[in-house]
Order: structure tokens, then C-alpha cells, then sequence
């Protein structure tokens, strides 16, 4: 009888985590779809510009011609680094998993990067094997803090030792730490997740992989949310969380007292490096 107890009570887990894996999943997808509408209503566009301007004025990729796009998403980002950092691309490219947005990539490489030659895989990073030559910049925004930081340290040893091109470089936005009351990252606190200095254990991960850092550039910028809902804020917040289901209740407690007049800041480093081997 005990056996048979046991078993039942360990098909109903593998059952319970089903369930939350499909409710994750379903979430991701959510989150991935509205991206890139979530960031039209914002500065972030604006803001990435500036500093597009202002790191570009000490650092030159004129001699960069091959580039890999992780998570890029629809392109946005990634396209306008290109054209203001003055690389003479020929190659290019893109790992994205969501299927909608990796084909807005394409139209957009093509519209934006005629002369370019480009493919787009639609596939999650842990799951790619890698280019099939080195490249000679990794462009990495707004991904490495999805990734745990036991996958962080491998795949920046992976890029810097087969994925990049002797002296080739990697940018990357990233988020950072801020005491902000009506931050992101002060919501996700109150949802459970540790507080985590973002930018400084990647720079030091990068430093590890064999990485100098050639330039950085802190960004902030306001998130208006007075016309979202709970429901249209939980895939962003969900994202952060891989063993549990945020609940609406939950965020909707952690948001209170926190969101001032309708605005949620959102604190980020766009930074470059560059290989040493």
C-alpha cells in the first residue's frame, strides 16, 4: 500500500510540474510577443540613441565585418549599434527563439542592412551548437540576466575561446542594482527574488572569460505604465522566475507603494569588450 501511495504521490508531482512548466512556457511566449510593444511606449529608444552617440566617440569597430545577435529579438537595438558604430558588416547573425519576432528580424535586416548577408535561427542560446567560423563582434542586449549565472560563466568562456575572432569584441546592455523604490528590480525583490548587483558580477564574469572592458555607458530611463494593466506587467516580471508561477496577486502586492504617479525606472549598462586572446 505504501508503495502504491508513493508512486500516486510522485506521478501527481511530475503532474503539478507539468502544469507549471506549460503556465512558464505560456508566460515566456507572452512576454516575448508584447516585447516589443511594451518598449515603443517608452524613452528606451530615445535614450539607447544617446548613448549609442556618446560611447561611440572613443571606440571605433571599423574593422569589424561579422557579427552573431543573441536574443535579438525584433532588431531594433541591434541594427541601430551597427549603423552608429561604424562597422563594415558583410555578415550577420541572429539566435532568436520567438518565432514573430525572429521574422520582424528579417524584414528589418533586409530593409535596414540590404548589402548584408543574413540568417536568422529561431532557437534558445543553451541550444546552439555556435557559428560555424569565429565572428568578430557578440552583441548581447537585455539577455544575460535571464540566464543563471552557471550558464552566464560558460557561454562568455564559449564565445571568447571558439564563438569571436582574436580582438573581437562583445557589447552587451545589461541591468544594473539601484535603490530606486520604483524600480523593476525593486518589484522583483518583493517578489522573492534576491537583490543582485547585475552589471558588476557580469563585468567581473567577463573579466574571468578573458575579456577588458573598453568602455561602458550607464542608461536610465522611465517605463510609463499608466495604461497597463496587472495582466500586461506579469510576463516581464514572470520572466525573472523559473520555479514558480507569479500569481497577479502577488505583483500587484509588490507593486503597491512602489509605482509612482504611473512611472517605473529601469536602471541598465551599455558596455563593450574586447578579446584578449
Amino acid at each position: 500500500m505504501l508503495e502504491i501511495y508513493c508512486t500516486m504521490l510522485s506521478a501527481f508531482v511530475d503532474i503539478c510540474y507539468y502544469i507549471m512548466d506549460i503556465q512558464i512556457a505560456t508566460m515566456e511566449e507572452s512576454y516575448l510577443k508584447s516585447y516589443s510593444a511594451f518598449y515603443d511606449r517608452e524613452s528606451y529608444q530615445e535614450m539607447f540613441a544617446n548613448a549609442l552617440s556618446k560611447i561611440f566617440t572613443d571606440v571605433k569597430l571599423g574593422g569589424v565585418r561579422s557579427c552573431l545577435a543573441i536574443g535579438a529579438g525584433d532588431g531594433w537595438c541591434e541594427i541601430e549599434f551597427i549603423k552608429h558604430s561604424g562597422a563594415n558588416i558583410s555578415k550577420f547573425i541572429g539566435i532568436e527563439p520567438d518565432h514573430d519576432s525572429a521574422e520582424h528580424l528579417r524584414t528589418s535586416l533586409r530593409s535596414s542592412l540590404p548589402g548584408v548577408e543574413s540568417q536568422v535561427l529561431e532557437s534558445k542560446i543553451q541550444n546552439w551548437e555556435g557559428p560555424g567560423e569565429p565572428v568578430d563582434l557578440v552583441i548581447m542586449f537585455q539577455v544575460l540576466y535571464y540566464i543563471s549565472a552557471e550558464e552566464r560563466q560558460k557561454l562568455l568562456k564559449k564565445v571568447h575561446d571558439s564563438w569571436l575572432a582574436s580582438g573581437g569584441y562583445v557589447a552587451l546592455v545589461t541591468g544594473r542594482r539601484t535603490k530606486a523604490p520604483n524600480s523593476a528590480e525593486k518589484i522583483s525583490e518583493n517578489l522573492g527574488l534576491p537583490p543582485r548587483g547585475m552589471w558588476e558580477e557580469t563585468a567581473a564574469d567577463f573579466q574571468k572569460a578573458g575579456f577588458t572592458k573598453q568602455c561602458e555607458q550607464e542608461m536610465q530611463w522611465t517605463k510609463d505604465v499608466t495604461d497597463h494593466s496587472i495582466e500586461d506587467l506579469l510576463p516581464f516580471f514572470q520572466r525573472k522566475f523559473k520555479d514558480r508561477i507569479v500569481t497577479l496577486a502577488e505583483l500587484r502586492d509588490a507593486m503597491k507603494g512602489h509605482i509612482s504617479e504611473g512611472k517605473m525606472r529601469t536602471f541598465c549598462t551599455l558596455a563593450i569588450f574586447k578579446s584578449t586572446n
